[in-house]
């Protein structure tokens, strides 16, 4: 099946007071698909209280609890499609307080992401856009108390393959999930401020092919168990 990739962001940025050091937290999750899912402004909402306050938990809504405070994923949590609950998509939440929006025009703020699929290196924003580095072009001043003031400047940046495309069926769903979920997979996101660098760095380790003699015992477990039901149906 055809892998389409479907990149969304939207950033947060804020003046860099005179005197004050730099500051920025990013966290990482897999959110609703914010294209059409009821779900997606309730999450934005916890998503940007909890950046903004330190409280974030990483992956906190991905599909394996075991991912819960990591930044370790696995494919379901970047999977969207047009039917069901639309799936998720791997979303970097910015938060960098005492800023406001009005002084990053001029380039100060960027961001790049870079995939490695199965051990290939994409340059993911100059592939799609022609640059490493992308300005956003939408910024949001947050009030953490609602006091009026601006506290600081958050926002959010996503990436999604799109599955079942063209087909739009379960199935078909269910067979690129199997075959991307069966390589590994990493994204590094990075941004700039002023020259200074963060990156977060996401893995997808490749799902385990069972070994033949584990696939034996499987089978002949499962015949053990038609053996046992059909004996059972017998004297019933």
């Amino acid at each position: 099946m055809r892998k389409i990739r479907v990149a969304m962001f939207s950033l947060a940025c804020i003046l860099l007071l005179a005197g004050s050091s730099f500051a920025l937290s990013i966290y990482v999750d897999a959110a609703p698909n914010v294209y059409g899912s009821s779900d997606y402004p309730a999450w934005q909402t916890a998503a940007y209280t909890a950046a903004a306050d330190g409280t974030f938990i990483n992956m906190s809504n991905g599909i394996n609890s075991c991912n819960v405070g990591t930044t370790d994923f696995e494919i379901q949590d970047e999977v969207v499609y047009s039917f069901s609950d639309l799936g998720k998509r791997l979303t970097w939440v910015y938060w960098i307080p005492g800023e406001t929006t009005a002084s990053l025009g001029s380039g100060r703020f960027q961001i790049s992401l870079t995939n490695i699929w199965d051990g290939d290196t994409l340059d993911f924003y100059n592939y799609y856009y022609g640059s490493t580095w992308l300005t956003p072009t939408k910024w949001v001043d947050y009030d953490t108390n609602n006091d009026g003031t601006t506290d600081g400047v958050i926002g959010t940046a996503g990436m999604a393959w799109w599955g079942a495309s063209g087909v739009n069926t379960p199935e078909a769903l269910a067979a690129d999930i199997s075959d991307w979920g069966s390589v590994s997979e990493t994204w590094i996101f990075t941004a700039n401020l002023d020259g200074n660098l963060t990156s977060v760095t996401n893995n997808r380790a490749a799902a385990p092919v069972p070994e033949p003699s584990t696939l034996l015992l499987m089978g002949i477990g499962l015949l053990g168990l038609v053996g046992y039901n059909r004996k059972r149906s017998k004297k019933g």
